[in-house]
């Protein structure tokens, strides 16, 4: 993530909490327990990923249970033919779905799973990655590859799958100690992504607080 003037960040966010951001990029919700499952799930992560997604912009559909991911309205035809992974997947038999577009990032979601929506959102935080950590992932991703130590059979799939199974992961006490565990590399990636943007999220909410007062 770029480091971006503080000022203007807090001018963007423009006095929005983590609820209203993630209301301001969800396109349809089933149904009230959808959303509100969306919210707990998406409020774990730093406000500043919600603001930067809100503003990329970011699209959300949450599906109810039995509807496809194909049915998305969101989706373009691109994103609705392509297939995925090693074992070339279609959308429908996947429970969520983030891809990007000109000008659009697609986040598609089964409400069933608080851990299904956490790594969608992870990969959307993705986008905004800068080529430094990028090239530190790539290089974390090919030693994992080497000495084939993985923390589930997703993250070995992509170099995208296997920092989104490690950032969604790190919001669970569980799958976080087994991430310290297996790859303490990765995961020390993560810990300083995910404190990097607590602490410009505090920063920018108390300037927010300053002008205000």
């Amino acid at each position: 993530m770029a480091v971006l003037p503080r000022g203007k960040l807090a001018e963007r966010l423009g006095g929005r909490d983590k609820r209203e951001l993630i209301q301001s990029m969800l396109v349809r919700s089933p149904h009230n327990a959808a959303t509100e499952k969306l919210m707990v799930a998406l409020e774990a992560y730093p406000l500043i990923h919600l603001l930067l997604a809100s503003e990329h912009p970011t699209k959300i559909w949450v599906l109810d249970r039995g509807e496809k991911v194909s049915s998305a309205g969101i989706l373009t035809p691109a994103m609705r033919e392509r297939r995925w992974h090693s074992t070339n997947l279609s959308i429908d038999d996947c429970e969520g779905l983030t891809d990007a577009a000109p000008g659009l990032v697609a986040m598609v979601t089964s409400w069933k799973s608080v851990l299904v929506m956490r790594h969608e959102f992870a990969h959307v935080i993705t986008t905004f990655f800068t080529p430094d950590q990028r090239a530190a992932l790539t290089q974390l991703f090919l030693r994992a590859r080497t000495i084939n130590q993985f923390t589930e059979p997703l993250a070995r799939e992509s170099i995208g799958e296997y920092v989104a199974c490690a950032i969604s992961g790190f919001f669970f006490d569980d799958l976080r100690e087994a991430l310290l565990h297996l790859d303490p590399f990765l995961y020390r990636f993560v810990s300083r992504l995910l404190g990097r943007a607590e602490d410009l999220s505090r920063v920018i909410t108390s300037d927010e607080w300053s002008r205000s007062c």
